[in-house]
C-alpha cells in the first residue's frame, strides 16, 4: 500500500464532502475571523498561509506524479493545518522580535489544540483522511533531524507529513516579518537556504521534488536569470 493517500478521493467520498470538508472550511472562516482581530499592518495572515501550503503541496504532489487524487487528498488535509492558533491569545502573534522562551513555548502549542478541535469536532469519525489530517495538524514543525517542536525522528514522519513540514516551512520564511531585517526572501534565496543552513531539517528527495516545481514557477513568472 503506498504511503501517500491514494485509496479514497476527497472529491467523491461521501465522508470528505459531508463531514470532513464543512469542518476544514468552518475552520478557516474561523482562522480568517482569528486574523481580522489581528494587526492591520500583518503580511503573515494565517488563513492565507494555510491555503498557500495547502496548493503547493498540490502542486508538488503533481510534480511528483503522484496523481491527482493524492494531491487533492493532501490538500484538503492541509488546509486546517494551522487552525489550533485561533484558541492562543492575538497578543501572542506579531511582536517586532523573534519570539523567545515561554512566548515561543505558547505560540507552539498550537499544533496541540489545533488536535484537540479535530478530537472534539469529529470524535464519532473515523476515515483515512480524518488520520492524515490529523497527523499533519500534529506534525507540521517536525524535522528530519528530531530537533522539531514534539521531537520526534525521521521514523515517525510520513511521507505526506515531511512534504507539509518543508512546504509550511517554505512560506513561513518568505513572508516578511519584522525580525527578518534585510533577509532575501525570494523563492530562489528561500530554496537556497533550506538546502544550505537548513538541510538537516527536510527530507531531501521531497525538498528537491518541491525546489524544481517552484523554480519552474518562479521563472514562468519572473522569467530566466539572464
Amino acid at each position: 500500500m503506498s504511503e501517500w493517500p491514494d485509496d479514497y478521493d476527497f472529491e467523491t467520498d461521501e465522508l470528505c464532502q459531508n463531514v470532513f470538508k464543512p469542518f476544514i472550511l468552518n475552520e478557516l472562516d474561523l482562522l480568517e475571523a482569528y486574523d481580522g482581530q489581528r494587526p492591520d499592518s500583518i503580511t503573515y495572515i494565517f488563513h492565507e498561509h494555510a491555503e498557500r501550503v495547502a496548493r503547493d503541496v498540490e502542486k508538488t504532489c503533481l510534480h511528483m506524479d503522484l496523481g491527482k487524487t493524492v494531491a487533492r487528498n493532501m490538500y484538503w488535509a492541509l488546509l486546517p493545518h494551522d487552525c489550533g492558533k485561533r484558541l492562543l491569545p492575538v497578543s501572542l502573534w506579531d511582536q517586532d522580535d523573534k519570539p523567545e522562551g515561554d512566548l515561543k513555548d505558547r505560540r507552539r502549542e498550537h499544533t496541540k489544540l489545533g488536535v484537540q478541535i479535530a478530537e472534539k469536532e469529529l470524535s464519532d469519525v473515523e476515515h483515512p483522511f480524518k488520520t492524515l489530517m490529523v497527523d499533519i495538524i500534529l506534525k507540521h514543525h517536525e524535522q528530519m533531524d528530531g530537533k522539531g517542536y514534539l521531537k520526534l525522528g525521521p521514523e515517525h514522519l510520513s511521507k505526506p507529513v515531511r512534504l507539509a513540514c518543508l512546504v509550511e516551512a517554505f512560506d513561513g520564511w518568505s513572508i516578511a516579518r519584522p525580525h527578518y531585517g534585510g533577509r532575501d526572501i525570494t523563492i530562489p534565496a528561500v530554496l537556497e537556504r533550506m538546502r544550505g543552513e537548513k538541510a538537516g531539517f527536510f527530507d531531501k528527495a521531497l525538498l528537491d521534488a518541491f525546489a524544481e516545481m517552484k523554480m519552474a514557477e518562479y521563472n514562468r513568472l519572473e522569467g530566466p536569470a539572464p
